[in-house]
C-alpha cells in the first residue's frame, strides 16, 4: 500500500513537471523576490507554531499534563515524520501515541486531542474558503468547474458546521445511551464511545474550544498568505490573495485524502488546477500552479525540519515510543 501511494504521488508529480518545463527552464532566467520568498516560509512557520498551540488547548481542555514547549517540541516532531514516515506510523498517530506515553489508560483521551485537532482544522480551512467564495462571488462564475467546486465547498461547510454544533451542544447525542449503543459496535465500538466521552470535556471547556478557534482562523489566514507570498516571489501570474482563500485551503483538503503520502502530488495538482481556472489567474500558464505549490511544500520542508532538533535530543525515549506506535498500528 505504501508503495503504490508513494508510485502514485511520484506520477502525479512526474506528470505536472513534464507539463510545466517550459516554465521550469526558463526560471532561472527570471526575476525572483526572495524577500517574498523569505516573508512566505516565515508566515508557514507562524501558521505551523499556531497550529501546535491550537493543539494544545484542546489538550489541556483534556487534562493532560503537558507544557507548551513540550506541545511545541511534539508537535513539530509529528510535521517532519509526516514527511519522512512512509508507513503506517504518521506524524498524527505518533503524536497521539507519545502524548499518551505514560500515561496509563488516556491514550484514548490523546487521540481524541489530535482529532479534534484535526475537526477543527477542517471546520476552520472550510469556513475560510466560504468567505473567499463569498467575497469574491465566485459561486455564480462563469465557469462550471469554479462554481459546481464552491457550491461544493458551501454545501459542505454547511453540513460540517450543523454536525460539529448539534453534536458539541446537545448533550443526548454523546450522553451514555449513545456511547452504549456504539460501544457494542465489534472491534472499534469500545474507542469510539470514549471519543464520544471526550466530547463531554470538550463540552465544558466552551471557552478553550472558542480559544482554540480563534487561533486556528489566525493560523489559517498565516497559511492562505504564505501560499499567496510565494506566488507572487516567483515569476508566475497569481489569482489574487482572496481566491487564495479558496485555493489553499482546497488544496489542503485535497493533500488530506490519503492516498499519497502527506499529500504530495495531490495537493499540487489542486493547486495547478486551480490556478487555472480561477478568474484571478487567467494568464497563469500551464504549469504555475505547480511551480507555487513546490515552492510553498519547500517552505513546510524547511519547517519541519526543526522536529528533527526535537528527536536527536530525545533519541531513546523516541524509539521506545516509535516501537510502541507500530505495535499499536499492528493491532489496529
Amino acid at each position: 500500500m505504501t508503495a503504490a501511494k508513494l508510485a502514485l504521488a511520484v506520477a502525479i508529480l512526474g506528470y505536472l513537471i513534464a507539463q510545466a518545463r517550459d516554465g521550469f527552464a526558463e526560471l532561472p532566467e527570471q526575476s525572483i523576490h526572495w524577500p517574498l520568498l523569505v516573508a512566505g516560509l516565515l508566515c508557514t512557520l507562524v501558521a505551523a507554531s499556531l497550529s501546535f498551540v491550537r493543539w494544545h488547548l484542546l489538550i489541556r481542555a483534556q487534562a493532560i499534563p503537558i507544557s507548551l514547549p513540550e506541545t511545541l517540541s511534539l508537535g513539530a516532531l509529528g510535521l517532519a515524520l509526516n514527511f519522512v514516515s512512509l508507513g503506517s506510523i504518521g506524524g498524527d498517530f505518533f503524536k497521539a501515541i507519545f502524548l499518551a506515553h505514560g500515561q496509563p489508560g488516556r491514550r484514548t483521551e490523546a487521540v481524541a486531542t489530535v482529532v479534534a485537532d484535526r475537526v477543527l482544522g477542517l471546520l476552520t480551512m472550510l469556513a475560510l474558503a466560504s468567505g473567499g467564495i463569498l467575497a469574491t462571488g465566485l459561486a455564480s462564475a462563469t465557469s462550471v468547474p469554479v462554481r459546481v467546486l464552491c457550491q461544493t465547498i458551501l454545501a459542505s461547510t454547511a453540513v460540517c458546521w450543523t454536525g460539529a454544533a448539534l453534536l458539541l451542544f446537545i448533550p443526548t447525542l454523546s450522553g451514555v445511551r449513545v456511547r452504549k449503543w456504539v460501544e457494542s459496535i465489534p472491534l472499534l465500538g469500545g474507542t469510539a464511545a470514549r471519543l464520544l466521552g471526550a466530547v463531554h470535556a470538550y463540552r465544558a471547556q466552551r471557552h478553550m474550544l472558542l480559544a482554540a478557534f480563534s487561533i486556528s482562523v489566525v493560523m489559517a489566514l498565516f497559511f492562505v498568505t504564505s501560499f499567496y507570498l510565494v506566488a507572487r516571489g516567483l515569476p508566475v501570474n497569481e489569482p489574487t490573495w482572496a481566491e487564495h482563500l479558496v485555493i489553499a485551503p482546497t488544496a489542503g483538503l485535497v493533500g488530506a485524502i490519503p492516498i499519497t503520502p502527506s499529500g504530495l502530488g495531490t495537493t499540487e495538482l489542486a493547486v495547478e488546477e486551480l490556478y487555472e481556472t480561477m478568474p484571478g489567474g487567467a494568464g497563469s500558464r500551464k504549469g504555475d500552479g505547480t511551480m507555487v505549490a513546490l515552492a510553498r511544500r519547500a517552505t513546510e520542508v524547511a519547517v519541519a525540519l526543526i522536529g528533527l532538533v526535537f528527536y536527536l535530543t530525545h533519541l531513546r525515549k523516541m524509539r521506545e515510543v516509535y516501537a510502541e506506535a507500530e505495535e499499536a498500528a499492528d493491532i489496529e
